[in-house]
């Protein structure tokens, strides 16, 4: 009984990460990273798409990326700060344009951390660590 216990105990602590990445490579490298760090990763290709995701199951961290078909990275941002179940939810933008203001930007759509691309995993790891501090206990 200990050992069910524990296996359960563990998936209870396991955290929710919402991946909104247009590039599939990019999304899959990057939900087989996370999960390899005992993360639950929930892919969305899109903006519309990653905001329905995250106002159905808010997750414990929204990682995403500027350049999206439909709606682009800073308007996603902005929308998923001014919602209410989702206002508080941490966000590591993820960008391969090399524009200076492109990280003023968005922090002013309400960004939390941001990774130039390319970056390599355990950067995106540490960034995550940061604004996700491991569960106590």
């Amino acid at each position: 009984m200990g050992m069910l216990r524990s296996i359960f105990s563990r998936r209870e602590k396991q955290r929710k990460i919402l991946v909104i990445e247009d590039d599939p490579d990019i999304a899959t490298g990057i939900e087989i990273r996370l999960s390899q760090e005992n993360f639950a990763v929930v892919l969305a290709a899109n903006g519309p798409d990653g905001i329905e995701k995250a106002k159905s199951d808010p997750p414990d961290l929204i990682i995403l990326d500027l350049m999206l078909p439909k709606m682009d990275g800073y308007e996603t941002c902005k929308i998923l700060k001014q919602r209410e179940n989702t206002k508080h939810v941490p966000v590591l933008v993820l960008t391969a344009l090399p524009l200076m203001g492109d990280a003023e930007k968005a922090f002013a759509a309400g960004a939390d951390d941001f990774l130039k691309k390319p970056y390599r995993n355990q950067q995106l790891i540490e960034k995550i660590q940061k604004l996700l501090p491991p569960p106590s206990g």
